[in-house]
Protein backbone atom coordinates (compact mmCIF):
# COMPACT_ATOMS: atom_id res chain seq x y z
CA UNK A 1 0.00 0.00 0.00
CA UNK A 2 2.81 2.37 0.91
CA UNK A 3 4.52 1.57 -2.36
CA UNK A 4 1.39 2.47 -4.34
CA UNK A 5 1.04 5.78 -2.48
CA UNK A 6 4.71 6.58 -3.13
CA UNK A 7 4.30 5.79 -6.83
CA UNK A 8 1.17 7.96 -7.07
CA UNK A 9 2.90 10.86 -5.27
CA UNK A 10 6.02 10.54 -7.43
CA UNK A 11 3.87 10.46 -10.57
CA UNK A 12 1.90 13.51 -9.45
CA UNK A 13 5.11 15.39 -8.69
CA UNK A 14 6.51 14.42 -12.08
CA UNK A 15 3.36 15.62 -13.85
CA UNK A 16 3.35 18.90 -11.97
CA UNK A 17 7.00 19.54 -12.81
CA UNK A 18 6.66 18.57 -16.46
CA UNK A 19 3.55 20.72 -16.95
CA UNK A 20 5.19 23.83 -15.59
CA UNK A 21 4.37 26.96 -17.55
CA UNK A 22 7.90 28.31 -17.22
CA UNK A 23 9.88 28.40 -20.42
CA UNK A 24 13.50 27.46 -20.62
CA UNK A 25 15.72 30.45 -21.23
CA UNK A 26 16.57 30.94 -24.86
CA UNK A 27 20.23 30.52 -25.62
CA UNK A 28 21.98 33.76 -26.45
CA UNK A 29 21.92 34.25 -30.18
CA UNK A 30 25.18 35.38 -31.65
CA UNK A 31 25.00 36.92 -35.05
CA UNK A 32 27.81 37.26 -37.52
CA UNK A 33 29.54 40.64 -37.85
CA UNK A 34 27.53 43.26 -39.69
CA UNK A 35 29.34 45.61 -42.05
CA UNK A 36 27.77 49.07 -42.09
CA UNK A 37 28.71 52.34 -43.71
CA UNK A 38 29.84 55.13 -41.41
CA UNK A 39 26.50 56.89 -41.90
CA UNK A 40 24.55 53.74 -41.00
CA UNK A 41 26.73 53.15 -37.93
CA UNK A 42 25.98 56.68 -36.80
CA UNK A 43 22.25 56.01 -37.20
CA UNK A 44 22.61 52.85 -35.13
CA UNK A 45 24.58 54.74 -32.47
CA UNK A 46 21.91 57.44 -32.37
CA UNK A 47 19.24 54.76 -31.87
CA UNK A 48 21.34 53.21 -29.10
CA UNK A 49 21.76 56.58 -27.36
CA UNK A 50 18.01 57.24 -27.50
CA UNK A 51 17.25 53.86 -25.97
CA UNK A 52 19.95 54.27 -23.31
CA UNK A 53 18.74 57.74 -22.32
CA UNK A 54 15.22 56.38 -21.85
CA UNK A 55 16.60 53.46 -19.83
CA UNK A 56 18.73 55.71 -17.63
CA UNK A 57 15.84 57.97 -16.66
CA UNK A 58 13.64 55.02 -15.85
CA UNK A 59 16.40 53.22 -13.93
CA UNK A 60 16.84 56.18 -11.60
CA UNK A 61 13.13 56.26 -10.79
CA UNK A 62 13.00 52.47 -10.34
CA UNK A 63 16.00 52.59 -8.00
CA UNK A 64 14.43 55.28 -5.80
CA UNK A 65 11.17 53.37 -5.50
CA UNK A 66 13.03 50.07 -5.05
CA UNK A 67 15.15 51.41 -2.20
CA UNK A 68 12.06 52.64 -0.39
CA UNK A 69 10.30 49.30 -0.96
CA UNK A 70 13.27 47.35 0.42
CA UNK A 71 12.96 49.35 3.62
CA UNK A 72 9.28 48.43 3.89
CA UNK A 73 9.97 44.75 3.13
CA UNK A 74 12.55 44.66 5.91
CA UNK A 75 9.88 45.74 8.36
CA UNK A 76 10.32 49.49 8.20
CA UNK A 77 7.44 51.89 8.29
CA UNK A 78 5.71 52.94 5.11
CA UNK A 79 7.04 56.43 4.58
CA UNK A 80 5.04 59.38 3.40
CA UNK A 81 7.16 59.38 0.22
CA UNK A 82 6.35 55.80 -0.81
CA UNK A 83 2.99 56.46 -2.51
CA UNK A 84 4.41 59.36 -4.52
CA UNK A 85 7.52 57.34 -5.45
CA UNK A 86 5.32 54.46 -6.58
CA UNK A 87 3.17 56.76 -8.70
CA UNK A 88 6.22 58.46 -10.19
CA UNK A 89 7.87 55.12 -11.01
CA UNK A 90 4.69 53.80 -12.63
CA UNK A 91 4.24 56.94 -14.73
CA UNK A 92 7.91 56.90 -15.76
CA UNK A 93 7.67 53.24 -16.81
CA UNK A 94 4.60 53.93 -18.93
CA UNK A 95 6.21 57.03 -20.43
CA UNK A 96 9.35 55.05 -21.26
CA UNK A 97 7.31 52.36 -22.99
CA UNK A 98 5.52 55.01 -25.06
CA UNK A 99 8.80 56.71 -25.96
CA UNK A 100 10.36 53.43 -27.04
CA UNK A 101 7.32 52.57 -29.14
CA UNK A 102 7.88 55.78 -31.12
CA UNK A 103 11.54 55.00 -31.86
CA UNK A 104 12.22 53.46 -35.22
CA UNK A 105 14.91 50.94 -35.94
CA UNK A 106 17.42 52.09 -38.59
CA UNK A 107 16.52 50.71 -42.02
CA UNK A 108 20.09 50.06 -43.19
CA UNK A 109 20.50 46.90 -41.14
CA UNK A 110 20.14 43.37 -42.49
CA UNK A 111 16.71 41.80 -41.87
CA UNK A 112 17.90 39.54 -39.02
CA UNK A 113 19.51 42.47 -37.22
CA UNK A 114 16.40 44.62 -37.66
CA UNK A 115 14.30 41.76 -36.35
CA UNK A 116 16.47 41.41 -33.23
CA UNK A 117 16.46 45.16 -32.63
CA UNK A 118 12.68 45.26 -32.93
CA UNK A 119 12.40 42.26 -30.58
CA UNK A 120 14.73 44.00 -28.13
CA UNK A 121 12.70 47.19 -28.30
CA UNK A 122 9.46 45.25 -27.85
CA UNK A 123 11.00 43.40 -24.91
CA UNK A 124 11.92 46.69 -23.24
CA UNK A 125 8.39 47.98 -23.72
CA UNK A 126 6.97 44.79 -22.20
CA UNK A 127 9.44 45.03 -19.29
CA UNK A 128 8.38 48.58 -18.49
CA UNK A 129 4.73 47.55 -18.70
CA UNK A 130 5.39 44.72 -16.23
CA UNK A 131 7.22 47.13 -13.92
CA UNK A 132 4.22 49.43 -14.11
CA UNK A 133 1.89 46.57 -13.18
CA UNK A 134 4.17 45.68 -10.28
CA UNK A 135 3.77 49.20 -8.95
CA UNK A 136 -0.02 48.79 -9.15
CA UNK A 137 0.34 45.78 -6.87
CA UNK A 138 2.50 47.74 -4.41
CA UNK A 139 -0.04 50.55 -4.43
CA UNK A 140 -2.68 47.98 -3.53
CA UNK A 141 -0.48 46.72 -0.69
CA UNK A 142 0.10 50.22 0.66
CA UNK A 143 -3.61 51.04 0.55
CA UNK A 144 -5.14 47.72 1.64
CA UNK A 145 -2.28 45.98 3.48
CA UNK A 146 -3.12 42.86 1.49
CA UNK A 147 -0.13 40.46 1.59
CA UNK A 148 -1.26 38.84 -1.67
CA UNK A 149 -0.42 42.11 -3.39
CA UNK A 150 3.20 41.56 -2.40
CA UNK A 151 3.18 38.21 -4.18
CA UNK A 152 1.76 39.88 -7.28
CA UNK A 153 4.43 42.57 -7.02
CA UNK A 154 7.23 40.03 -6.82
CA UNK A 155 5.80 38.06 -9.74
CA UNK A 156 5.51 41.13 -11.98
CA UNK A 157 8.86 42.51 -10.86
CA UNK A 158 10.60 39.21 -11.65
CA UNK A 159 8.87 39.08 -15.03
CA UNK A 160 10.00 42.63 -15.77
CA UNK A 161 13.59 41.85 -14.82
CA UNK A 162 13.66 38.78 -17.08
CA UNK A 163 12.17 40.72 -19.99
CA UNK A 164 14.66 43.53 -19.46
CA UNK A 165 17.57 41.10 -19.36
CA UNK A 166 16.49 39.37 -22.57
CA UNK A 167 15.86 42.62 -24.42
CA UNK A 168 19.18 44.08 -23.34
CA UNK A 169 21.00 40.95 -24.52
CA UNK A 170 19.43 41.23 -27.97
CA UNK A 171 20.32 44.90 -28.26
CA UNK A 172 23.87 44.23 -27.10
CA UNK A 173 24.27 41.40 -29.66
CA UNK A 174 23.37 43.75 -32.49
CA UNK A 175 25.66 46.51 -31.25
CA UNK A 176 28.54 44.05 -30.90
CA UNK A 177 27.93 42.56 -34.36
CA UNK A 178 27.80 46.03 -35.90
CA UNK A 179 30.96 47.12 -34.09
CA UNK A 180 29.19 49.93 -32.26
CA UNK A 181 30.72 50.78 -28.91
CA UNK A 182 28.44 50.24 -25.94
Amino acid sequence: MKLIIMIVLASALFLICSCSSEKALEPATTIPPIVLSIEDKEKLQAFQKEVLSIENLTDKTLKLAGDELKNVFKGGEISVNLPSLIDKAKVECLRSGESLAKKTVPDALPPEAKKLLNEGKTGLIAAYKAYSESFDAIRSFVNDKNPMALLEYRKKNTEAQELLKGATAKLNNIMTAAGVSQ
